[in-house]
């Protein structure tokens, strides 16, 4: 497949998702109607509610379902393999993916303007963005019984309904938000920096498995409205259009700073006692360079902390892949923890939209 030219990039920061777009324009100020009225469905299987309009279930059945060219056998093969390596892919997402995504600085500008990543609310919507890969990732999270189908819906119509907001008040900054761009950028957080991340972690992920990883994310991200053209057909040619992406994107911004800086926050609540272990694993997962760019604190004296730490056996030799392979459960296992605990009462999360209310203004500033 041919590599993106940077004018097909430019222009597809003028698109958002055409069928989801007018989906929610069709509704109105009903969207957010619709959103209550699918918080509690959840498996894939399960009706909608009588209140969810025509239109909505018309959509869900003809353009955010699984698409005919999916290998499903791919899709098995990775969740499988994803089942036998949560803790590795938790530890991954937030030291990994998540500080990736914060590095483009028009998409922080995006999440910024939700207004729902800061504070009290970052923890819930970390952790549903966490949730929301554990859905997709999980066997059978496609078919009736799993709950990745209705995850998608529902994240696919919140994007659109943000979406149609922001523009709506002017917000846009000369683009779309949430773009087709961005939101390939985001499907190689979850596909080719996880992968990459992982590698790093010390987990061994064959050039087959990382494949079949990349199959899966493809078919989400074609749900969650990608345009298939835009979706490179493989692993390969989808690392070579990550890097052209994140070459066009990654810069400093006050808004992925304090972006990354709530999350590293976040991360220190759930690791007490190792408190400089996130911000070390997030900058020897993305390097040097985006951690100054994100201003993650550089933590010099982490093998000395390490090796203090009683829990941990002394590493011979300083050899950091092994310093690293000794502190992944340390960390991954509350951070997965943290996920499951966003079941609130025994409840999966919803994936709400954030009410008219709760969407700010842009930021000013790059």
């Amino acid at each position: 497949m041919r590599l993106a030219s940077h004018a097909e990039l430019d222009a597809a920061r003028q698109v958002g998702d055409p069928m989801a777009d007018a989906l929610v324009a069709g509704l109105g100020a009903d969207v957010w109607i619709v959103n209550a009225a699918l918080r509690h469905v959840h498996r894939n299987a399960e009706p909608l509610p009588e209140g969810v309009p025509p239109s909505v279930r018309r959509f869900f059945d003809e353009h955010a379902v699984v698409p005919g060219w999916v290998d499903r056998d791919a899709v098995a093969r990775a969740q499988r393999w994803a089942t036998r390596h949560l803790i590795g892919i938790t530890v991954a997402l937030f030291c990994g993916s998540l500080p990736t995504a914060y590095g483009a600085a028009r998409g922080a500008r995006v999440l910024a303007a939700t207004g729902r990543m800061r504070g009290d609310a970052l923890d819930r919507r970390v952790n549903e963005t966490a949730q929301f890969v554990l859905h997709v990732v999980a066997e059978g999270a496609l078919g009736p019984d799993g709950a990745g189908l209705r995850a998608i819906q529902k994240v696919r119509l919140l994007h659109a309904a943000v979406r149609s907001h922001l523009l709506d008040r002017g917000l846009g900054d000369g683009e779309v938000p949430i773009n087709q761009e961005d939101m390939l950028g985001t499907l190689f957080t979850f596909s080719v920096v996880a992968v990459r991340s992982l590698r790093l972690l010390g987990v061994p992920v064959h050039d087959d498995e990382a494949e079949d990883y990349y199959q899966l994310w493809r078919a989400a991200s074609a749900m969650l409205g990608i345009e298939e053209a835009r979706l490179p057909v493989g692993w390969a040619s989808a690392c070579d259009l990550a890097e052209r992406i994140a070459a066009r994107q990654m810069q400093e911004s006050e808004h992925g700073r304090a972006l990354m800086a709530s999350l590293l926050a976040g991360m220190e609540r759930h690791v007490p006692g190792l408190g400089f272990a996130p911000r070390y694993l997030v900058r020897y997962l993305v390097g040097d360079r985006l951690a100054d760019v994100l201003g993650v604190p550089d933590d010099g004296a982490f093998q000395a902390k390490l090796a203090a730490i009683r829990f941990l056996p002394r590493v011979r030799g300083g050899r950091l892949s092994a310093l690293v392979g000794r502190l992944l459960p340390v960390v991954g296992r509350p951070l997965l923890e943290s996920v499951v605990a966003v079941k609130l009462e025994g409840a999966s999360p919803s994936f709400p939209m954030p009410s008219p209310a709760e969407i700010r203004a842009f930021p000013s500033g790059g």
